[in-house]
């Protein structure tokens, strides 16, 4: 079999993913196993990653989402294979989990859990814009730099405000399908927000503050996108749109709906500057890729990383 119908291959038809490790593992102290949700979280990680194993090998194992890496963690037939738990890494994202009262990842030091929803919620903020100033835009920091800073926190602030209450009526579906699943004996069923379109949702106001507003069927496409609807009590979804209004907002405003903004703002911005700066297409599917590594990682990684690499 030639080499192009090897790859071919083997990208067609993935093997298990204990299967994938134990054909891979080492015992070796310098090659370093790493255990993914899925494909884009590399984007993230990678950087960092390698930057600290410069010379070492990096498997990387890309598992079906959360629930994935945590089945292979538990799996005995990977976990037996282990002789060394610090080259093998577990990294996944909090989600809604302790809003829902979710206890599922491992309290191992082996998992790297994001501080907040995800990763997309560190790729929102004003670093990434300062950044995209001077590193694409080439544009010197000065007052209209400053304008700008100001400008993105007032409108992300309206754009929170917006969402807040679609975040809220999801968690109040989730634990109701979570209450009716025990009663029923069946299963949960999952909430869909993969299948939200925010540019059904919202826009940009083009104008001189980039405010984003909602569009007049906004509330609608976004409810048909779940295809979930219990009917709610109005009191229960006051009382969760209160909860969350005491909240860090990236604790609950899903990560992939605030990097929509943030790609949408940093576009709707270039459109604005003379010559279009943004000589980049920066769209969500890639803006992971583009802007990881170019601001400094948490502190919760780093710490994470120096206790298990040092």
């Amino acid at each position: 079999m030639s080499l192009v119908d090897n790859l071919r291959q083997q990208t067609q038809e993935p093997l298990a993913i204990w299967l994938q490790f134990i054909t891979a593992y080492k015992n070796e102290r310098y090659t370093l196993y790493i255990f993914f949700e899925g494909k884009t979280d590399g984007a993230y990680y990678l950087p960092e990653l390698r930057r600290r194993r410069k010379q070492y090998e990096i498997s990387q194992f890309i598992c079906d989402g959360k629930d994935g890496v945590i089945e292979a963690y538990n799996d005995k037939r990977i976990s037996k294979k282990v002789t060394d738990w610090k080259n093998v890494l577990f990294f996944v994202d909090r989600d809604l989990d302790e809003l829902l009262n979710i206890i599922k990842i491992p309290q191992s030091s082996s998992f790297f859990v994001t501080d907040y929803y995800s990763i997309e919620n560190y790729l929102v903020n004003n670093e990434i814009l300062e950044m995209f100033w001077g590193d694409f835009y080439k544009l010197p920091s000065n007052e209209n730099l400053n304008l700008v800073l100001q400008n993105f926190e007032h409108s992300r602030n309206i754009f929170v405000k917006l969402i807040r209450p679609m975040m809220a009526w999801a968690i109040i579906q989730k634990k109701k399908e979570q209450k009716l699943a025990i009663i029923q004996n069946r299963k949960v069923k999952g909430l869909n927000l993969n299948n939200v379109n925010l540019n059904k949702v919202f826009e940009l106001e083009l104008d001189s503050d980039l405010k984003p507003f909602k569009k007049k069927n906004g509330w609608k496409a976004f409810k048909k996108a779940c295809a979930f609807e219990h009917q709610l009590n109005l009191t229960d979804f006051k009382q969760e749109l209160k909860k969350l209004k005491s909240l860090e907002q990236k604790k609950y405003v899903r990560g992939k709906f605030e990097l929509w903004y943030m790609v949408n703002f940093l576009t709707s911005l270039s459109n604005t500057l003379p010559s279009n700066k943004l000589k980049i297409q920066l769209t969500n599917e890639n803006a992971i890729e583009i802007l990881s590594g170019k601001i400094p990682y948490p502190q919760s990684l780093i710490d994470f990383l120096d206790y298990n690499l040092s």
